[in-house]
């Protein structure tokens, strides 16, 4: 006679999986850790894995030998925000913007801009961000149209911002 034993579960739909939620100085005091471990670090708001030796940050593709941020967003001609967070946008004078972030990057980002017109559709656009000054805490951008016309305008623009947290 043969006897087969099955074992289900069904987890509700309400539930959820919670990791250990630890200050970094708890998190550090643990002596008995298995290697593969995970906290919550509630001290930088971070997912941390245990390598068998230390505590390292995991993330979403960001790489362990920088702690990075990213700043993102889409900027209307007339200096207000169309998407993204994280910023202010001051519209200084023609074509001329600062871009302050609001909580500064511990060290000057790299940052990149693209310069555009939503309404130009398939039509190409020679618009060109120049960066005039960049801090750890703002960018300062003047937009004009390429060589040849050399004319300053007021342009709709896009950027990302990576620097260390």
């Amino acid at each position: 006679m043969c006897y087969a034993s099955y074992v289900t579960s069904q987890i509700d739909a309400n539930s959820v999986f919670v990791l250990p939620a630890l200050s970094n100085a708890e998190m550090q005091s643990i002596t008995t850790v298995s290697q593969g471990g995970l906290v919550y670090n509630s001290t930088d708001g971070r997912l941390y894995k245990y390598t068998g030796s230390q505590w390292i940050p995991i993330g979403l593709g960001a790489s362990l030998d920088e702690d990075l941020k990213f700043i993102r967003g889409n900027v209307n001609e007339n200096g207000t925000i169309a998407q993204g967070t994280g910023f202010t946008v001051k519209k200084l004078t023609n074509s001329r913007y600062q871009i302050d972030f609001l909580l500064p990057f511990k060290a000057v980002p790299s940052i990149t801009f693209t310069a555009g017109e939503l309404t130009a559709l398939n039509s190409y656009e020679d618009n060109v961000v120049n960066i005039i000054s960049l801090s750890n805490s703002r960018a300062t951008v003047i937009i004009h149209d390429n060589e040849g016309e050399n004319n300053v305008e007021d342009f709709w623009f896009s950027f990302i911002a990576v620097g260390p947290r």
